[in-house]
């Protein structure tokens, strides 16, 4: 934690490093899009058909919904920053999400990368001795809404093990026996999503063990106290369980149920029929496997899951791929708007030298 915190508030030069994120990038880009090529070349007349069909009034709602889902994250930061007592305004909070995204999709370190972006303009705006709980709160928020999407996922598996034991992938035969593997691997994802995510509040039961407190005391002091100051910043946190505790919930019905909507007002534009409880559970398990970090921005991993989910609903092949190809298309022109407040922001100007630092992570 701590290495991580002062790689990406203070960089180090490393062309070494700087072109192996970058060939990492394009490999991750070109495994996008050939997954997406796939998808697209097994049946294109279907998918040409069905976009031809597809009623364009519906991308507004699915679009509204797609942003309206990104600025819960961005009130989500903004609580999350008011707990640690972090000096930053509602528009601010908005600002950097939907820059976060932008350069989530642009910049090699993905996800990553937009934390890092955030993590640097925070800096710059925070007092020297509050920065780190600046970068601090970013962490808790990833760690909020893991909690809230490993949570709802375990409670879909509940509802929807027969749906997903159905799930076939073409030209790939599993055995009768083998086919709740899957599952299986889903729900493991998930609980062990959930016990990293909680660890961070259990530091005590760790510092027991005598080699974790003898090392946390020996980073300590090379930090000059940072491990110290994280520590409390997550006893404040636990301190202030029920606040944390609405905001997973929040986070469940504002942030992850919401991207369900546009998919769902896309499959209303192309006039298909759908089970509500499969198309919930198609998303949120394509948002989990859109995590892995081979995938930018997700694309190619959830698109094959969210898929595959949907045609084991009975939705057609050639619908469930349009849908999802105008979704990832939604995700993609909605992240790239968090470029015009890159644009509009007046601290942009900090920008070019806190790239260069993420760059040469």
């Amino acid at each position: 934690m701590c290495y991580f915190i002062e790689m990406y508030l203070f960089g180090v030069e490393n062309d070494v490093k700087k072109i192996k994120k970058t060939a990492f990038f394009i490999l991750k880009l070109a495994i996008a899009g050939a997954v997406i090529y796939v998808l697209a070349a097994r049946n294109p007349r279907e998918i040409a058909d069905c976009f031809r069909s597809f009623d364009l009034v519906w991308l507004v709602p699915a679009l509204f919904f797609y942003l309206l889902h990104m600025q819960i994250c961005a009130l989500r930061w903004y609580r999350l920053t008011h707990v640690l007592n972090v000096q930053l305004g509602k528009f601010e909070a908005v600002s950097l999400t939907m820059q976060g995204y932008f350069f989530s999709l642009v910049i090699p370190g993905g996800a990553i990368g937009g934390d890092v972006v955030k993590m640097g303009v925070l800096a710059k705006r925070t007092p020297p001795g509050a920065r780190m709980e600046g970068a601090f709160t970013i962490l808790m928020d990833r760690i909020v809404g893991m909690i809230a999407l490993f949570v709802l996922a375990l409670i879909l598996l509940c509802f929807t093990a027969p749906l997903l034991l159905n799930v076939r992938i073409p030209g790939v035969e599993i055995p009768a026996e083998w086919k709740f593997l899957p599952v299986a691997a889903i729900a493991g994802i998930c609980v062990a999503g959930l016990g990293a995510s909680c660890v961070i509040f259990m530091h005590k039961t760790v510092e027991k063990i005598p080699f974790c407190k003898k090392f946390l005391g020996v980073m300590d002091d090379k930090t000059h106290g940072l491990v110290n100051r994280l520590i409390s910043a997550a006893d404040t946190y636990k301190q202030q369980w029920r606040e944390v505790l609405k905001l997973c919930v929040l986070s469940v019905f504002g942030v992850h149920l919401m991207t369900v909507v546009p998919f769902a007002c896309i499959l209303c534009g192309l006039g298909v029929s759908f089970s509500p409880l499969c198309l919930v559970a198609a998303v949120t398990i394509g948002n989990i496997i859109g995590l892995i970090p081979i995938f930018p921005s997700g694309v190619g991993g959830r698109d094959v899951a969210t898929i595959l989910i949907l045609i084991a609903g009975g939705i057609s092949a050639a619908d469930a791929k349009t849908g999802q190809l105008l979704y990832t298309a939604i995700v993609l022109f909605a992240n790239l708007l968090g470029g015009l407040f890159f644009l509009l922001d007046p601290g942009r100007k900090n920008m070019k030298e806190l790239l260069a630092e993420s760059e040469n992570e």
